[in-house]
């Protein structure tokens, strides 16, 4: 029954998420020219223009910088790939969140309906136990079958009853339905959260909403990001307001968060921080709190844009700024110390505890010696300068970046003095970019082998927790 409760409520997206939605592209108009690529940049600023929520932040002098690198990058890159890729890298230290090139998935004008329907699959949500404590575990706000699976839980947990529960958000970088659940089967009463701010607000006024110009307003209600998107676009304030549903769990709740917490998924953090029985352990969240739409551009790209900013009645802006936790500590030991405290371990024994854990886990496995990529691409370590050096990331992983023309290569990994190395086993086939392949430590082992059909930028993952079973995966970037 708990479904059919009409709940207050807005829907967020952000993208994609991660997920691979299974249909075809549109076609669009590949190898595009330099002055192809400009009335792709030209676009982007009049789609900007005309439905960002604040154009008085298009004055600026950040966003006139980027407009004008955007345009530059247009006229310098090789093709709409590059500009793309570089475009996104370029917004993400932008002035503002949620804007996104991609080529497009489908027009425009079908993503809400699209998004209202879509299933994520099996990975979104899942709930553990860890002896009397329930640990639910949900990577997305986004998806029905998501909404679906936090009902489940929530009805499995009221059904066992446990002392606590863990709710780790870590890594979940926003969506849409989820916040439903997630939020109204911890409320006891409704709950004002706070107001979304569209272009029509800002053409009229200069200050910042405050409760009086919203708390007379009704709340927004309904189901559909379709219908958000219009309503948020048409009115200068939107309340948004939550409901309680059941079944209710009211023992002690601990939420983990960490700096890719974003967007939905902050708003959710936000509402839950205000319950006095639940505690946030982490990081601050990305501080990406804006609400996003599609717009489509020409030779079949597609631009996402802010259409409207949140302020959070306990917080204020949460967009630049992020949620801070209660209890800050490395994102990575959020879930360890959470699990001590709904043990009875007291809040400081447990932090100190936790944080000397945590470093003895970050020190670099193999101390102050570093790790190099030595191969035929620098002849093995001949080519000093093109000898790519491993940065440790902590938890046991070694990361580096190189450059690869197409070819067939040859390489191991090992410290400058060789005292050891890792290598092929014996039985190994040429590695896979995106596949993870056992290493091995001996001497005399065969080097690891890769063939590129295209220059590439490799990212090479070294994972070392067990020394003499570590792991290596290349990613493209």
């Amino acid at each position: 029954m708990e479904k059919k409760i009409k709940i207050r409520l807005l829907f967020l997206f952000i993208g994609w998420c991660g997920y691979s939605f299974g249909f075809q592209s549109v076609e669009y108009a590949q190898n595009l020219t330099g002055k192809e690529l400009l009335i792709v940049a030209d676009s982007i600023s009049v789609l900007l223009s005309k439905y960002h929520y604040n154009p008085a932040e298009l004055h600026e002098d950040e966003y006139i910088t980027l407009e004008k690198k955007v345009k530059d990058l247009a006229i310098a890159v090789g093709n709409e790939k590059e500009f793309i890729k570089e475009f996104n890298t370029l917004w993400a230290d932008g002035p503002f969140s949620h804007v996104n090139l991609a080529i497009a998935q489908m027009k425009a004008v079908d993503m809400a309906n699209y998004i209202d329907n879509l299933r994520v699959g099996n990975s979104s949500v899942a709930l553990e136990w860890d002896e009397g404590t329930a640990v639910l575990k949900v990577t997305t706000m986004t998806g029905v079958d998501t909404m679906e699976k936090l009902y489940e839980a929530y009805r499995e947990i009221a059904a066992k009853k446990p002392d606590a529960l863990v709710i780790d958000l870590r890594n979940n970088s926003g969506g849409t339905f989820a916040i439903i659940p997630l939020i109204g089967h911890l409320l006891t009463d409704s709950y004002d959260a706070g107001v979304f701010v569209s272009r029509k607000w800002w053409r009229i006024n200069e200050k910042v909403p405050e409760n009086k110009d919203f708390e007379n307003l009704k709340p927004w209600e309904g189901w559909s990001i379709k219908s958000f998107w219009h309503d948020v676009q048409e009115a200068p304030l939107t309340r948004i307001q939550f409901q309680p549903m059941t079944p209710k769990f009211q023992g002690p709740v601990y939420v983990l968060i960490n700096k890719k917490s974003a967007s939905a998924t902050e708003f959710a953090v936000d509402v839950l921080a205000t319950l006095e029985n639940v505690t946030i352990i982490g990081e601050s969240t990305a501080g990406k709190m804006l609400s996003q739409k599609m717009y489509d551009l020409p030779y079949g790209l597609q631009l996402s844009l802010p259409i409207a900013e949140y302020y959070s009645l306990r917080i204020g802006r949460i967009e630049g700024k992020g949620v801070a936790p209660d209890i800050l500590i490395d994102g990575s030991a959020a879930m360890d110390l959470a699990l001590r405290l709904t043990k009875g371990v007291g809040s400081e024994e447990a932090i100190k505890a936790t944080s000397l854990e945590a470093n003895e886990k970050d020190a670099p496995v193999f101390g102050a010696e570093k790790l190099y990529l030595f191969g035929t691409m620098n002849d093995w370590g001949k080519q000093w300068s093109n000898a790519p050096q491993f940065e440790y990331k902590g938890e046991g992983i070694y990361v580096t970046k190189f450059t690869f023309t197409k070819g067939s290569y040859e390489f191991k990994i090992a410290p400058m003095s060789w005292d050891f190395d890792y290598g092929a086993r014996s039985d190994a086939v040429s590695l896979k970019v995106g596949e993870v392949t056992p290493l091995v430590r001996i001497p005399g082992s065969d080097n690891l082998r890769i063939q590129l059909d295209e220059t590439s930028e490799l990212t090479i993952m070294l994972d070392v927790n067990d020394i003499e079973n570590a792991t290596i995966q290349i990613l493209r970037d």
